[in-house]
């Protein structure tokens, strides 16, 4: 039986690891010191693969931080910094009151300012929607049909590594039942001994009611082309 691994007054970051204590399940854990003082039991693997640096004081210093910057007037994305809040989150950062471009107010955290991840009130997100909605319109829907996933692959977790063939009980034997879908329809393609039979029903129904779309979609694109 392999030795466990001892791994007591080794630093990680600003932990220093002082005792195993009780596991949790089968993950072990160790009571630490942070620099800062404090003492924080933390998971083995957290501590091994450096996700766990101190006690969460980095995170709040961090926060303190960006806290104390003034972003008055400064811009982010389409978000101008008119006013900071009186009130802070949940996990005590500074929320700045933002005019957007497109007129609307709204409430944002500094950290999401700083970092970039909050560029608008929401339209941003809006408008990027719709135009990706009108690109598929436009350019990959043919008669109602979103082309792209009938050329999709087969999905990672099929059972039978072909697309649209699925194994099915039958007084305790296995058989496989093809179907494939059209606009949102399921046809039933029939059930058969083999998985070979299946497959090669479902590739002849890819041909009667896949191929059409396929090939429409492909002459619309060498039109603009």
């Amino acid at each position: 039986m392999p030795k466990k691994i001892d791994i007591t007054d080794e630093k990680y970051g600003r932990l220093t690891v002082l005792k195993e204590v009780e596991p949790k399940g089968y993950s072990r854990r160790f009571l630490c010191r942070c620099k800062c003082g404090n003492e924080t039991i933390v998971y083995m693997s957290a501590l091994r693969k450096k996700t766990t640096q101190s006690c969460g004081c980095i995170q709040r210093e961090k926060a303190s931080q960006s806290n104390l910057k003034d972003l008055t007037n400064k811009t982010f994305g389409m978000l101008t910094a008119i006013e900071r809040v009186n009130t802070k989150s949940k996990s005590r950062k500074a929320i700045w009151k933002c005019l957007c471009e497109c007129g609307n107010f709204t409430n944002v955290e500094s950290d999401k300012l700083l970092n970039k991840t909050t560029k608008s009130c929401g339209c941003l997100r809006e408008k990027i929607g719709n135009d990706l909605q009108e690109y598929n319109k436009d350019k990959l829907v043919t008669d109602g049909v979103f082309t792209p996933i009938l050329k999709s692959k087969v999905r990672v977790d099929s059972s039978t590594g072909i697309k649209g063939v699925v194994p099915v009980k039958r007084k305790n034997t296995i058989k496989y039942q093809a179907t494939i879908s059209i606009k949102k329809k399921a046809i039933y393609l029939g059930t058969y001994d083999t998985i070979e039979e299946a497959a090669k029903v479902r590739k002849k129904a890819e041909k009667e009611y896949h191929e059409p779309y396929i090939k429409a979609l492909e002459e619309k694109q060498n039109e603009r082309d």
